[in-house]
């Protein structure tokens, strides 16, 4: 009887790591979409400021087109080390930790953009 316990009780811990692991996976992706939907003002961003990178204030055009591409850039970097076949292959533990420091990059990632973006169109707005 108290093996079925047990058994009942290590099923429960499964089943809710399983569920933290998909709840941290879901984020992870809703995040990177949100993060990718941002890339093309990015890329506007980065055209309409180019056409400015001549004029007078050319210096703080240069630092802001700088910090769109690092953002641009940090998110490709992500992308490419980030390993959905790699989770398959973790026990829970360890993709709970794996998706965890990917959400915490991503969070980082998001608001580095979210200040470049912003930067670019209070200069572009002038």
């Amino acid at each position: 009887m108290s093996f079925l316990l047990i058994l009942l009780i290590l099923s429960s811990c499964n089943q809710a790591e399983e569920k933290v692991s998909q709840e941290l996976n879901d984020q992870v992706m809703q995040l990177h979409d949100q993060l990718m939907g941002k890339t093309e003002d990015v890329l506007k961003l980065k055209r309409r400021l180019d056409s400015l990178s001549t004029g007078k204030d050319s210096i703080n055009v240069h630092k802001i087109i700088a910090s769109l591409n690092k953002a641009d850039e940090s998110m490709m970097d992500w992308m490419h080390h980030f390993s959905l076949d790699s989770l398959d292959k973790m026990d829970m533990s360890n993709k709970i930790g794996y998706l965890k420091k990917q959400l915490e990059a991503l969070k980082n990632l998001e608001k580095s953009t979210d200040s470049s973006v912003h930067a670019a169109k209070t200069y572009t707005i002038k």
